[in-house]
């Protein structure tokens, strides 16, 4: 659940509720400050600490937002992106032997935000289209590896979660996971199959992830925390 307020230094914050987290966690965004805090939190408590948290996010650097144009170099699990300025009167773009072609008239200013919109609607387009006919499969694998059972498989698109599982076992992955090198993918893969069985962070939980990561749950996770998606 997204929640919103205006602070008169930093401008909007984006409130989002999170069951698991157990700390306030806080990012600064190119547009807004984005504040992820306990499900339970009062408005109270999220001022009380969002206040304290106030002088370090005015000295965070705001990172630019990712800027796509003919140098671009972006790699997925499936496909590559290749971004071309030509001499057409249109904007044209295909997926042919594993990498996006995105063709764009001469005349396109690259630091425009339509253009860039443009062209991050295409790319997250496929993206979504291959995580949908690559997620659902590699998911069955090694549900089948490993012994778990799941319900359904959702592909989504969120940004702050990589993937959830519900009590009933219905597993969703985002598809922004196309980003992910192949063996972090097993591990969000892995991860939420895990809790169709163990659905807190218990220490069951870890030894469960453990045993079918090669005991490497804590390392792979570590790893997964440093990976930021800057668009």
């Amino acid at each position: 659940m997204k929640e919103e307020f205006i602070d008169k230094d930093l401008g909007k914050v984006w409130v989002i509720r999170n069951a698991r987290a157990m700390n306030v966690i806080a990012r600064r965004k190119p547009d807004y400050i984005q504040l992820t805090v306990p499900h339970r939190f009062s408005l109270k408590q999220i001022f009380k600490v969002f206040d304290e948290m106030k002088p370090r996010l005015q000295l965070l650097e705001v990172k630019p937002k990712h800027l796509f144009n003919p140098k671009t170099v972006l790699e997925t699990i499936s496909f590559s992106v290749k971004i071309e300025s030509r001499d057409v009167k249109n904007f044209y773009a295909k997926l042919e032997s594993g990498v996006l072609n995105i063709i764009c008239p001469s005349s396109f200013e690259f630091a425009n935000d339509l253009v860039q919109n443009t062209i991050r609607n295409v790319v997250e387009n496929t993206m979504r289209q291959e995580a949908k006919r690559i997620f659902p499969s590699r998911l069955e694998e090694l549900a089948r590896i490993h012994g778990f059972e799941y319900s359904t498989v959702r592909i989504n698109k969120s940004r702050t979660r990589w993937g959830s599982c519900s009590t009933k076992k219905s597993i969703n992955l985002s598809y922004y996971c196309m980003l992910l090198p192949s063996h972090l993918l097993d591990l969000v893969i892995l991860h939420e199959l895990c809790h169709t069985v163990e659905m807190n962070h218990s220490s069951k939980f870890w030894t469960l992830l453990d045993k079918v990561t090669d005991n490497k749950a804590q390392l792979l996770t570590r790893e997964l925390k440093n990976i930021r998606i800057d668009w």
